[in-house]
C-alpha cells in the first residue's frame, strides 16, 4: 500500500486487473493507497447492491452495545478510528464502471462517527434511536458514494450509552466482529495493539487458487443434478419484508447431537446440516437437495490469519441425496466425504459454480452454525471502576427466503431468518417443530431410515386429512340408481320437454326414450347385455346420443372410438375391447371391413318395438374409453353407472340444474359424459356441436348465442379463443388442461367459472373448485368431489406438507 498516495502503476495493483488510464481515473477521484479486486462473495454482494430492488437494508449489519458508567466519547471515537485505520479495507470504496469491479483504499481513511446527546432532548427516545440506527443502515448501503463502515454512540441517559457499529457485509464478515470490537476496546483501555494483517495478504491468497481444478471437483460434487431446490418463487429472492423467529433445542437433545457428532467423528455443523437437509426435503418434496452454507477462509497458509477482519468467507452449496434406505448416519457421512472432496476449492465463486452446472440458481435457503459469539463477558474488563457492557444486540438480514442458523450453547439455539412474502409466522412455527422432531429423532436413532421418520405433527396430519377428505374413505357409497333408470324419471316428469338439439334436428325427451328402446330391443339381439361391450364409431351427433343411450338400456358398455384416429387405432380398441357389435354410420362403415363383428347403424332399428326395457344395475360398466396410456400402449378405463350417477347427483356447483348445455368434445373424451348427462338426467337440453363449430371459434360462438347455451364446459385454451362479452349468461366450466389466471381473469366475471380435475379412470372429474374469481394468484383445481380423496405424497409415498409438490394420489368410490 502506497502510504502517500499517487504514482501507481498496474504492476502496483495487482492481482487486480486496470490498465494505466483506469489507475490514473480512479486516482481523480481518491487519494488512493491500494487498488483490490473483489472476493467471489463481494461481487455478488456488490451486484445484489446495484440490481436489487426492495429492502435497501439487506446486508446492513448493524451490531447495537448498551453502555453503562462513566465513558470518555471522545476516547471511544479515537479507538474506533485506530482500528479503522489498521484495516483501511473497511472504509475502501467500491467502483463497478470497468470490466472488473474493484475496491479502492485510501489514504488515512476516516471512520464516519457521530456522537448524539439524548439526555437534554424531547421527544420519544426509543423513537430517535430507531430513526438514528435506521440512518446509519441507509448509509452504509449507499456503496458506490458513501462508507461501508460507520459508528453512532447514544448517550441515553446521564450514565448509559448506546454504541451502535453499522457495516455492508461486503467488507465484514460475522467471525471479524469479535476481533474487531475487541480491538477497539483494547485500543480504549490504552493496549498496544499487534500490528495488522493486511486484508490485501488474503486477496492476493485467493488469486492463487486453482479455479480450474475448483470448477471441476464442484462439478463432480453435483453432476445430475437437475432441480434447483427452491422454497420460493424464483422471483422471490431478496423482495419481501423480513422475519426473525428464534427457537432451542433442549440441552439433552444438543448433547446427543454432539455425541453423535463425536462418534461420526465429524463437526457438529455437519449433524445440524443432515438434520436441514432432511428438513429442506420434506418442505420441497425433493430427495436430492442443494441448500447454501456459509464457510470461513482463512488460510493457514498466512500467518496471523485468524486475527485478520474482513470479508473473508463465501457461499458454497451443499447436497444431499436420499433414497428409502438412506439414514441420517448415511447422511452426515455423506455430507462429511462431500466437504473433504471440496475442502480445498471452496474459495471458487456461486456465480462459477452456477455456470459449472448450467443452472441460473442452485437453492434459495441458507444454513449456517455460527460458532463465533460475541460475549459481553469478554469485552469487559474487571475493574469495578469503568463502565460495563449490559446489553448486547445484533441486526443483519440477506436475500434468501429462509435461513437457519444454529448457535453453540448448553442448549442450540436456532435463529430463523424468512421473507415474509413467502412465510407466515404459522408456517414458520411449524417448520421449527418438524426441525426438532427431526434432530431429536436423529439423536435417538440415527440408524433409522429418513423415509421412516415423521416431520408432520399430529395437527398437521389432521389438516392434510380434511383437505384430503380421507373421511369419504369409509363411508358406504350411496345406493343411486343406473343411468337409464334416472333418465327414465327424468322423460316421465317432462316427456314433452327439449331433450336434443343438433342442427335443425330436435328431439323430445319422449322421442329420444323411444329411438333409444328401439335400438336396445336391436343390440339385445346381436347379444348385447351386463358384461357385454358395444363400440361406437361416430362423431358427435344426435344419432351418438341415442346409440349412448340404447346401449346402456340394453345392459351393456359402449366403447366410443373417435373417428379422427387413425384404423391402427381402431382395429386395436376393437380387437382388445371385443365388441359384440359396432355403431356407426354409412359412411364410417367401411373402415370395419375387416373385423369380423356386426356393424350397425341407428337408422336400422326403425321397426323394432319401444317397449322399456329393465334398467340396468348401478355396478354394471356402463363405458369403457381408451386412454393413451403411460406406456403409449392404450388402455381401456371401465366405469360403472354407478360412479357416473353418484358423481352427477351429488355435485352442487353453482351450475344451472336446468340447462342448456353444449356438448363440444368427442365422445372418446370423458368430458363428453359430463356433457350430456348433466343436461339429460337434470331435464336440461343438450346442443350437440357440429365437427364443423368446433374446429371454428367464429361459428362456435355464434352457435352458443343463437341456441342460448347456459352451460359451456372447454378447455382453458379452446375458450380462450372465444368472446366472453357475447356469453354473458353461460356459465363456464373449464377442464383438460392447466387453467392460466389470464383466461379467469377474462371469463370469471359477472358468471359462475369453475375448474375441474380428474384423470379418466376417475369418473370425469375428481376434484371441482368453487366459483373462480378474478385476480387470482394461481388457478386451483379445487377439492376433492363427495367420495373421492386425494393425496399428495412424496417418493416415499409419505404425505407432503401443505403447499409442496408431490406426486397426486386418487383414492374413492369414484375410481374405475
Amino acid at each position: 500500500m502506497r502510504q502517500g498516495g499517487g504514482g501507481l502503476s498496474p504492476s502496483d495493483i495487482a492481482p487486480a486487473r486496470l490498465n494505466q488510464a483506469q489507475i490514473d481515473e480512479l486516482q481523480q477521484q481518491y487519494r488512493v493507497a491500494d487498488i483490490l479486486p473483489l472476493t467471489p462473495l463481494q461481487q455478488g454482494l456488490l451486484f445484489h447492491a446495484a440490481t436489487t430492488e426492495g429492502d435497501e437494508e439487506l446486508y446492513a449489519v448493524q451490531v447495537s452495545i448498551t453502555i453503562s458508567g462513566p465513558l470518555d466519547v471522545y476516547r471511544l471515537g479515537a479507538s474506533v478510528q485506530e482500528v479503522g485505520t489498521r484495516h483501511p479495507h473497511l472504509l475502501a470504496g467500491f467502483c463497478d464502471r470497468f470490466a472488473e469491479p474493484v475496491q479502492i483504499l485510501t489514504v488515512d481513511p476516516v471512520v464516519p462517527w457521530r456522537y448524539v446527546n439524548l439526555v437534554a432532548g424531547d421527544g420519544n427516545a426509543d423513537e430517535q434511536i430507531a430513526a438514528l440506527c435506521a440512518a446509519e443502515r441507509a448509509a452504509v448501503c449507499d456503496l458506490m458514494s458513501g462508507s461501508a463502515f460507520r459508528a453512532l454512540l447514544i448517550r441515553t441517559q446521564p450514565n448509559q450509552y448506546r454504541f451502535v457499529l453499522t457495516n455492508h457485509h461486503i467488507v465484514l464478515d460475522g467471525w471479524s466482529l469479535p476481533i474487531l470490537l475487541g480491538e477497539v476496546f483494547a485500543s480504549y483501555h490504552g493496549q498496544v495493539l499487534a500490528p495488522a494483517v493486511p486484508y490485501r495478504r488474503f486477496i492476493s491468497w485467493l488469486s492463487g487458487r486453482d479455479d480450474a481444478t475448483a470448477r471441476a471437483t464442484w462439478g463432480a460434487l453435483l453432476a445430475g443434478f437437475d432441480l434447483p431446490t427452491l422454497v420460493g418463487p424464483p422471483d422471490r429472492v431478496g423482495s419481501g419484508r423480513r422475519g426473525v423467529e428464534w427457537s432451542a433445542v433442549s440441552g439433552r437433545t444438543t448433547e446427543a447431537l454432539r455425541e453423535l457428532a463425536r462418534s461420526a467423528q465429524t463437526t457438529l455443523s455437519t449433524v445440524l446440516q443432515a438434520g436441514f437437509a432432511h428438513l429442506l426435503m420434506g418442505l420441497t418434496g425433493q430427495h436430492d437437495v442443494v441448500f447454501g452454507t456459509t464457510i470461513s477462509a482463512r488460510p493457514t497458509e498466512i500467518a496471523g490469519a485468524e486475527s485478520m477482519v474482513g470479508l473473508l468467507i463465501n457461499t458454497v452449496p451443499v447436497r444431499a441425496t436420499a433414497t428409502a434406505t438412506t439414514s441420517s448416519a448415511d447422511l452426515i457421512g455423506q455430507l462429511h466425504d462431500a466437504y473433504q472432496y471440496t475442502l480445498d476449492h471452496q474459495h471458487l465463486a456461486l456465480s462459477e459454480i452456477h455456470r459449472v452446472t448450467g443452472h441460473d440458481q442452485l437453492f434459495d435457503t441458507l444454513f449456517g452454525y455460527e460458532n463465533f459469539p460475541v460475549d459481553a463477558a469478554v469485552l469487559n474488563r474487571d475493574d469495578e471502576n469503568i463502565w460495563k457492557i449490559t446489553e448486547f444486540s445484533a441486526r443483519e438480514y440477506n436475500h434468501y427466503p429462509l435461513t437457519v442458523q444454529a448457535f453453540p450453547g448448553t442448549e442450540l439455539r436456532l435463529r430463523l431468518e424468512f421473507d415474509t412474502d413467502v412465510f407466515d409466522m404459522v408456517t414458520i412455527h411449524t417448520l421449527v417443530g418438524r426441525f426438532q422432531r427431526v434432530l431429536e429423532t436423529m439423536a435417538i436413532d440415527p440408524n433409522r431410515p429418513l423415509s421412516t421418520v415423521d416431520v408432520l405433527d399430529a395437527a398437521e396430519y389432521g389438516r392434510l386429512d380434511v383437505l384430503s377428505n380421507r373421511a369419504s374413505l369409509g363411508e358406504s357409497s350411496a345406493a343411486t340408481a343406473s343411468i337409464p333408470a334416472l333418465f327414465a324419471a327424468q322423460a316421465a316428469r317432462s316427456p314433452d320437454a327439449v331433450a336434443l338439439a343438433f342442427g335443425a334436428q330436435s328431439a323430445t325427451y319422449r322421442e329420444l326414450s323411444e329411438a333409444s328402446n328401439r335400438l336396445a330391443h336391436l343390440l339385445i339381439e346381436l347379444g348385447a347385455g351386463p358384461g357385454r361391450f358395444v363400440a361406437l364409431l361416430l362423431p358427435r351427433s344426435a344419432d351418438a346420443v341415442v346409440a349412448i343411450l340404447a346401449v346402456l338400456k340394453a345392459g351393456a358398455a359402449y366403447v366410443p372410438i373417435d373417428p379422427g384416429v387413425p384404423d391402427t387405432r381402431v382395429g386395436f380398441v376393437i380387437a382388445d375391447a371385443a365388441p359384440v357389435a359396432v355403431i356407426t354410420t354409412a359412411d364410417l362403415a367401411e373402415r370395419l371391413g375387416g373385423h369380423d363383428l356386426p356393424v350397425i347403424s341407428v337408422q336400422q332399428a326403425q321397426g323394432y318395438s319401444a317397449a322399456p326395457l329393465p334398467p340396468p344395475d348401478s355396478d354394471d360398466v356402463a363405458y369403457l374409453i381408451y386412454t393413451s396410456g403411460t406406456t403409449g400402449t392404450p388402455k381401456g378405463v371401465a366405469i360403472t353407472h354407478r360412479n357416473v350417477t353418484q358423481l352427477m347427483g351429488s355435485l352442487r356447483v353453482g351450475l344451472p340444474q336446468v340447462g342448456v348445455w353444449a356438448q363440444c368434445h368427442s365422445l372418446a373424451f370423458d368430458i363428453s359424459v359430463w356433457e350430456i348427462w348433466g343436461a339429460l338426467l337434470q331435464g336440461g337440453r343438450l346442443v350437440v356441436v357440429p365437427e364443423s363449430a368446433t374446429a371454428s371459434p367464429e361459428e362456435l360462438q355464434s352457435l352458443l348465442i343463437h341456441e342460448k347455451v347456459t352451460v359451456l364446459s372447454q378447455t382453458p385454451s379452446a375458450v380462450s379463443m372465444l368472446n366472453p362479452q357475447a356469453l354473458e349468461s353461460t356459465a363456464l366450466m373449464v377442464a383438460g388442461e392447466a387453467c392460466p389466471v389470464g383466461v379467469v381473469d377474462r371469463w370469471a366475471p359477472g358468471r359462475v367459472m369453475i375448474d375441474a380435475y380428474g384423470p379418466t379412470e376417475t369418473t370425469m372429474c375428481v376434484a371441482v373448485s368453487t366459483p373462480l374469481v378474478p385476480g387470482m394468484a394461481s388457478v386451483p383445481i379445487g377439492v376433492p368431489v363427495p367420495g373421492a380423496a386425494l393425496f399428495v405424497l412424496d417418493g416415499w409415498l409419505r404425505p407432503v406438507p401443505v403447499g409442496v409438490v408431490g406426486e397426486l394420489y386418487v383414492a374413492g368410490s369414484g375410481v374405475g
